[in-house]
């Protein structure tokens, strides 16, 4: 009786199953059922086929309800074959393997790969190959890249099915004026789709938007039609007005107009998308302007998608093409590469990747040089000193590189770099050769350069580390100076017995800048505001001095804003100190912030220095780590920052302080 009620469940558990998915399958590609499938997990996402140059291959991306993201399953669920309808009928999907990590291209069809369903606690299914149900479809590498197969217990490969009605088009009509815009700025901005609650993003871009485009629906659902995220340089107009509100599509279809112009009052760049169209992101801004009054932008470039640590990591940059009074502030140079990780093929372990670079261009040379985290080596987990049989020493790496300006040929030359790691690391052993610090590396973004102090070749430069203290784990700070323009280093100030001791004993990435009696600013990155300290010479040839005594800005002064714990930077010109962050409780709303110095040397204290300060906002959006120079004309700030689309896309923009700052306060930068 039991076993014949088990087969009853066993049999009815049968039936469910199948009515839910009968109506996916089809018996052919000519007359079968087409079906959109979406990421349960990301629900904006779908799988859709992409044409390249090496053939037809399975991705994810914003679900767009195009042509491309249609699939029909021929057979049943207990094995089937994808075809796709851009396709046809000729080709469908197979799997390059059946274990972790194989890929999903679309072949003739006699090759394609039998695949099944398996219903999950969710309410959505995996699809597997039939040899191998532990595996499934996955956004591997994250959302918008290529499907690969990953185990199907992650939440990532469950996907949920909906037939689609393609006689009924909701359709997008184009029109653009496209004139008066920066050649940079290429991504107009998403038009947001929410279909029954999900909602995906259409991505237009000035390089292939098309007079129309078809989208169709799946059976019943409601949808709304709204601007999302309209990049900087463009306006975007649906219907006459921002938004169609939430409905169902009428029997005949919809035309829905878009109309795109410029801002031509604009001054926003996008010098590097993220991702690009190879799916890879970049991050980590740092700017300079040259003697001779170029204007550099550096940032990583990550194929591994990730930070150092995690495989490949590259330094890319742009200049302007134009310099000093003839630079128009908005001509810039086709990227380059000027650090070339090598992935975790790596032979050498510091040639894996390069990253989080700092940089400073010398006020007399025409040279810049940058410092930058590198290897394999996640921050957290440098054993400097406490190197094992088992665990063998290896710190976050530190590379250094120059890029020279040729007079003869008018081109930026960028050196190789080399491997400083043990240059650095030694500053911070004590008197008995015990290591302070198992991993560290440079505050990204710009190396402070003195006004006043020349010892050496050049003019003091400053540079301040994120630490891990040997055995705590403790993060911190600290500062080192180079006299001969980053060939040697030195501490600034003393070790002290422990992190403790240290300028900023609880300091994340930190910053330098000069203050105008030459005492040294430590600005260093915290949620709500920033601690500061301040460096005090009582020998500027020896580095000898003290610093104040760390501070939070946001409980001394109001120098304060929301929760988010990010990157930003200080900067000095004349007697106006500046200073760089988001403002929002999470990564958004990057703002400015200014106060005018005393002329008073007493009042150049982490107190004192804390208070006074005025905003001036910028992004209005989620945007992160910034980085600032003194434009060419010497009464500008170039801000270079992380900021949508893409988490994080690197955009320029130039700040006319006269534009911006009381007159008196203006009249200061000068002094």
């Amino acid at each position: 009786m039991k076993k014949q009620l088990l087969l009853l469940l066993l049999f009815i558990a049968g039936i469910s199953t199948s009515m839910a998915n009968a109506g996916i399958f089809s018996k052919s590609f000519k007359k079968g059922t087409p079906v959109h499938i979406t990421n349960n997990r990301d629900k904006g996402f779908a799988i859709k086929l992409n044409c390249t140059d090496e053939g037809m291959v399975a991705g994810s991306g914003n679900s767009t309800y195009g042509e491309e993201e249609i699939w029909y399953l021929v057979g049943d669920e207990n094995g089937f074959k994808m075809y796709n309808k851009v396709a046809g009928k000729k080709y469908a999907l197979k799997l390059d393997g059946n274990e972790n990590g194989s890929a999903a291209t679309l072949v003739k069809e006699k090759y394609a790969t039998i695949l099944t369903l398996t219903k999950k606690e969710s309410g959505s299914y995996t699809i597997s190959p039939k040899e191998n149900p532990e595996m499934s479809f996955n956004m591997f590498g994250g959302a918008g890249r290529d499907i690969k197969l990953y185990s199907s217990s992650d939440k990532g490969g469950e996907w949920n099915f909906s037939v689609i009605n393609t006689k009924r088009p909701l359709t997008f009509k184009y029109e653009a004026l496209l004139d008066g815009g920066f050649d940079t700025n290429t991504r107009i901005g998403n038009i947001a789709i929410t279909i029954n609650g999900a909602t995906s993003n259409i991505m237009l871009t000035k390089d292939n938007l098309p007079k129309s485009r078809k989208c169709y629906l799946p059976e019943g659902a409601t949808f709304s039609i709204s601007k999302g995220l309209v990049c900087h340089g463009w306006d975007i107009n649906i219907n006459n007005g921002s938004e169609i509100k939430e409905q169902q599509l009428p029997h005949d279809g919809m035309e829905v107009s878009i109309a795109i112009t410029t801002d031509k009052e604009n001054k926003f760049q996008y010098l590097f998308y993220s991702p690009d169209e190879k799916g890879v992101p970049y991050r980590i801004p740092a700017i300079a302007t040259t003697a001779n009054g170029y204007v550099f932008a550096i940032n990583d470039y990550r194929p591994c998608g990730n930070d150092i640590g995690f495989g490949e990591v590259d330094l890319v940059m742009r200049h302007s093409t134009k310099s000093g009074k003839d630079w128009d502030g908005y001509s810039w140079s086709e990227p380059v590469m000027i650090a070339d990780g090598v992935g975790k093929a790596a032979k050498e372990t510091w040639l894996t990747g390069f990253g989080d670079p700092a940089i400073v261009a010398d006020c007399e040379s025409n040279e810049i040089l940058v410092m930058s985290v590198c290897g394999n080596r996640l921050c957290w987990h440098g054993n400097y000193g406490a190197g094992t049989a088992e665990n063998p020493e290896n710190p976050n790496r530190i590379s250094r590189l120059t890029i020279k300006y040729n007079e003869e040929t008018g081109e930026w030359v960028a050196g190789k770099p080399q491997e400083v790691t043990y240059d650095i690391y030694p500053l911070f052993k004590d008197n008995e050769g015990k290591a302070h610090v198992g991993s560290m590396f440079i505050g990204a973004g710009r190396i402070a350069q003195s006004k006043k102090i020349k010892v050496g070749t050049h003019y003091r430069i400053y540079c301040a580390v994120w630490a891990v203290a040997t055995g705590s784990g403790r993060h911190h700070n600290y500062a080192i100076y180079s006299d001969d323009f980053g060939k040697t280093w030195n501490l600034l100030g003393e070790l002290g017995k422990d992190y403790t001791e240290s300028p900023a004993p609880f300091g994340n990435e930190p910053k330098c800048e000069e203050l105008p009696n030459g005492s040294v600013l430590l600005s260093s990155r915290k949620g709500y505001g920033r601690y500061f300290n301040v460096f005090h010479y009582t020998d500027i040839e020896k580095g000898e001095g003290k610093w104040d005594g760390v501070v939070s800005t946001d409980a001394a002064g109001n120098l304060k804003w929301g929760a988010n714990d990010t990157n930003g930077e200080p900067l000095r010109i004349g007697n106006v100190l500046f200073q760089s962050a988001p403002t929002g409780n999470s990564r958004s709303n990057v703002s400015v912030f200014y106060k005018v110095l005393s002329s008073d040397p007493s009042t150049y204290n982490p107190t004192e220095l804390s208070n006074g300060w005025t905003e001036i906002k910028v992004s209005k959006t989620g945007s992160a780590y910034s980085s600032m120079c003194i434009l060419p004309d010497g009464e500008s700030i170039g801000l270079y920052y992380e900021e949508e689309p893409g988490g994080y896309s690197m955009v320029y923009v130039p700040l006319k302080l006269k534009e911006l700052l009381p007159s008196e306060v203006y009249k200061e930068l000068f002094k």
